[in-house]
């Protein structure tokens, strides 16, 4: 069983593998353990806590995934009070390079191995496990009081992680959460027997894809709209529609749709506008 320390954190029971004295008062957070254990791939249970729990979310979770650096290019993302920043394995420099400072760590660390700073809470996976480093942290996220989330970092990588991040849109659907993937030439998002409403974004297209058997679609506001129309994952008949109007309502009766806003040309880093990352459902 641990103890509290002075400041609160949880002190493991001292591990007898760690390099400093066992007489040391910070023994497993002194900087001959840190020096000792931090190459090591699986650190003893003393590395693992030495840190303060991040607060509980009151506003949006920003989950920042470790995609490539192009992915994140021309992306604006500030944090309000009450959000919470969790960064996901490589995703925490890439938080630090979008101005963003972590409250939480989470993943098996096989892409990153440098620091992280002392007051951020570090969750370790390992590396063989059923749920990517990103599924991790929304399930954190959710289980810190958070049901917006925005997520970078998490498209124009591997096409498996691509997939699998926007299945976990639709999860979060399924969780009572909502849920915008941000790329600099990408928008993703999910909506599950209900509506979403996004406003006009000049010079981007807007497609569905059914995530399963869909019924009753509705598209407004848009250059080629639908009426209670029914859309299978196996024919892409929602690829590259337009917006009409100010505002495009995407609405399903029944089943989970994945939208998506693409550019229509690849971001020419400083030229091109910003779309807007919100979306009211």
């Amino acid at each position: 069983m641990g103890t509290e320390g002075p400041a609160g954190e949880k002190m493991m029971p001292k591990n007898p593998d760690c390099a400093c004295p066992r007489d040391c008062p910070r023994h497993g957070d002194c900087e001959a353990c840190i020096t000792f254990h931090k190459t090591r791939p699986n650190p003893p249970d003393c590395m693992r806590v030495k840190r303060r729990p991040a607060p509980r979310g009151t506003g949006r979770c920003l989950l920042v995934a470790g995609g490539p650096s192009g992915d994140r290019a021309g992306v604006e993302l500030k944090a309000a009070p009450g959000d919470l920043v969790i960064a996901c394995d490589a995703g925490y420099p890439a938080a630090l390079q979008l101005g963003l400072k972590p409250a939480l760590a989470v993943g098996d660390f096989d892409s990153y191995g440098g620091e992280i700073a002392p007051d951020v809470e570090v969750v370790r996976t390992p590396v063989r496990k059923d749920d990517t480093d990103t599924m991790t942290g929304l399930r954190l996220g959710l289980s810190r009081g958070c049901r917006d989330f925005v997520i970078v970092g998490a498209l124009g990588g591997r096409l498996d992680h691509t997939v699998a991040n926007l299945q976990a849109l639709c999860w979060l659907c399924t969780q009572g959460a909502r849920g915008v993937i941000l790329s600099a030439d990408n928008r993703a998002w999910a909506v599950r027997d209900g509506a979403l409403e996004l406003p006009r974004m000049e010079g981007w297209y807007l497609s569905v894809f059914a995530a399963g058997e869909c019924e009753g679609v509705t598209l407004r506001g848009v250059e080629y709209p639908l009426t209670g129309a029914r859309l299978s994952p196996s024919m892409p008949i929602g690829v590259s529609n337009e917006f009409s109007a100010d505002t495009a309502r995407i609405e399903v009766a029944r089943g989970t749709l994945i939208v998506i806003a693409s550019r229509r040309e690849a971001r020419d880093t400083e030229k091109n506008e910003t779309a807007p990352a919100g979306a009211a459902e």
